[in-house]
């Protein structure tokens, strides 16, 4: 995937553009975003050692750990499965997010955070500063994330999702208002899709796999580590993710989240295969 990924953003370089490149990537978890994006980092390192280039994560921008412990909070409170714990919109610092965009848009000195998710026993926080990234003038931005370009649904039309879902579905699972909440976080972050100047996203046959892949993680986990989840755990982890991809991940693959011509599709199997790559 990284190869015809960097074949892509190699010949977006170019053309002119107003520094820096931004590209944004997005793909269900477990499908291999961020182990593609590691590989395009040493692409340039290797090929360009003097195109500055910024790679991180959405997850970089996690709240930090007594603003994110307030929200599951509130969210235990409430009831509301989806928003206790990281993971989903309203877990994410999005003004500091628009805000580094701004500063590389402006090529201003700018540090991204980095956020340590086995800290607190695994609760996560975000780093120290002195742990984060520096940047000044930097030519090119990779952004990568699962829920990179969704886009939220208007009020009538999320209510028409929600209800078309059956009552036994994933999606109805949760409240209504429950997930209400979630759309309602993640129109914040359209701005931040709209700095992409390119969109990347994986296409996969079913999503049902994100479950397959997870697990496949956790057991390379245990034995790097020596520990990770169950496969219960494993179910019930990407279970609270699952109404994400229903109500909005198919939408993002019928043309992805920009204007035509600047959305890269890759259609990916089970197995991690590219089937078909095309512009759209």
């Amino acid at each position: 995937m990284s190869t015809q990924v960097a074949k892509y953003i190699d010949q977006l370089l170019t053309k002119p553009y107003l520094k820096p490149l931004i590209v944004g990537i997005s793909g269900p978890q477990g499908l291999g975003k961020s182990y593609m994006v590691s590989h395009l980092l040493e692409h340039y390192r290797s090929t360009q050692p003097n195109l500055a280039v910024a790679g991180f994560l959405v997850d970089d921008f996690y709240l930090p750990r007594k603003q994110q412990e307030e929200v599951t909070e509130k969210a235990k409170s409430e009831e509301n499965e989806v928003l206790q714990g990281r993971g989903l919109p309203g877990t994410h610092d999005v003004p500091f997010l628009l805000d580094v965009f701004k500063k590389l848009k402006a090529q201003e000195p700018v540090k991204i955070p980095r956020y340590d998710k086995s800290a607190f026993s695994g609760k996560g926080d975000r780093a120290p500063e002195d742990t984060w990234q520096s940047f000044k003038n930097v030519d090119l931005v990779i952004m990568e994330g699962w829920f990179n370009g969704y886009r939220a649904l208007e009020p009538g039309l999320f209510s028409t999702a929600y209800f078309g879902q059956w009552p036994s579905s994933i999606v109805q699972k949760h409240k209504f208002y429950h997930l209400q909440e979630v759309n309602e976080e993640l129109a914040k972050f359209n701005p931040v899709w709209d700095a992409f100047d390119y969109f990347v996203f994986l296409d996969t046959d079913s999503t049902d796999s994100v479950y397959a892949w997870r697990q496949e993680q956790e057991e390379e986990l245990k034995r790097l580590k020596g520990s990770g989840m169950t496969k219960e755990q494993v179910v019930a982890f990407v279970d609270r993710y699952m109404p994400m991809y229903v109500l909005y991940y198919w939408r993002l693959c019928r043309g992805g989240t920009l204007t035509k011509g600047r959305n890269l599709r890759m259609r990916i199997n089970e197995k991690r295969e590219v089937l078909g790559i095309e512009v759209v």
